[in-house]
C-alpha cells in the first residue's frame, strides 16, 4: 500500500489534485441520521418537521434506505439558522 502523503504529493505535482489551504467552508446546513423501525421513523420525522418547519428551516428527508433489519435509516437534513420572515 502506497504512503497516502507521499501519493497525494504526487498528485499535486502531477495536477491530478488541487492543494486546500484556506479554511473549510462551513455547510449551510444540518444532517442527523437516524435508525428507527418504519412506524417511529415516519414519528420522528414528523416531530422533527414540527420542530424545524421547512418553510423557515428547509427541512428535507436527504435519503433513506431500508435495512435488512427491517429498520429504515434516514437522514434528516435542515438549515444551521431558521431563515426570517422579511415581513
Amino acid at each position: 500500500m502506497r504512503n497516502t502523503p507521499q501519493l497525494a504529493r504526487r498528485l499535486i505535482a502531477y495536477g491530478h489534485a488541487r492543494r486546500f489551504d484556506g479554511a473549510m467552508p462551513r455547510d449551510l446546513f444540518i444532517r442527523e441520521k437516524f435508525t428507527k423501525d418504519r412506524n417511529a421513523a415516519r414519528k420522528h420525522a414528523a416531530e422533527y418537521f414540527q420542530r424545524f418547519p421547512k418553510g423557515r428551516y428547509q427541512t428535507e428527508v436527504e435519503s433513506w434506505r431500508l435495512l435488512q433489519s427491517q429498520n429504515i435509516e434516514f437522514t434528516m437534513k435542515r438549515l444551521r439558522e431558521p431563515i426570517e420572515s422579511g415581513g
